[in-house]
Parts: C-alpha cells; structure tokens; sequence
C-alpha cells in the first residue's frame, strides 16, 4: 500500500465518522427548526427568537451540502434569505412554506441519512 493509500483511507473513514453524526443530529435539528417556527409565528415573538430561527436554518444551509444534502441546504438557504433581508421577513404567512419545505428536507434526510 502506498503511504497515500493510507492518507486517503483515514481521510474517507474520519468523513465517514464526521457525516454519520451528522446524520444522527439531524433529529435534534429537526426540533430545534419546530420549535423555533413555532416560537416565532405565535406572534408575540421576539427579536431573539427570529436571530435564533434564523441562525438555525442558516447553519443548515451551510453544513449539509458538505455531508451530501444539497436538497436540505437548499430549502434551508431559502428560509435563510428570507429571514436576512434588508428587511427580514417576519410574516408567518409568507415564510411557512419555505419553513415546510426546510422541514420536509430534513425528514428525507433523516429517513434517507
């Protein structure tokens, strides 16, 4: 075996260990994104509730493309953008399919992880 042989195998088991807890914190995730949707479209949210959601699905935008879930990064992204606007969107109405899309992305990826 070359020296690189073994380079490359520590490298694919650590991604490998790295994406399984990934996966198995995608259910906390999931809570997390409920209960923070929830806190904040009851209406009487506050502003730390919606920096909270937002950093949430900002996050996920970030990191599951990294593990292999485009799908969840993109619907994450999308309620990201709405929530870090110029003027944050702040309309239940408006952010709740995004907001089920970000929530449906995670399931898949939890039943699919």
């Amino acid at each position: 075996m070359h020296p690189s042989d073994d380079d490359d195998f520590d490298f694919d088991a650590r991604l490998a260990a790295l994406t399984r807890d990934y996966v198995r914190a995608l259910p906390q995730r999931r809570d997390e994104l409920a209960r923070l949707w929830d806190a904040c479209r009851g209406g009487a949210a506050a502003a730390e509730d919606w920096a909270a959601l937002r950093q949430s699905v900002h996050r996920l935008s970030g990191s599951a493309p990294n593990y292999g879930f485009e799908a969840l990064g993109e619907a994450a992204r999308a309620v990201d953008v709405l929530l870090s606007g110029t003027a944050p969107c702040r309309d239940a109405a408006t952010l709740a399919p995004a907001i089920a899309a970000c929530a449906a992305a995670l399931e898949a990826a939890i039943a699919g992880g």
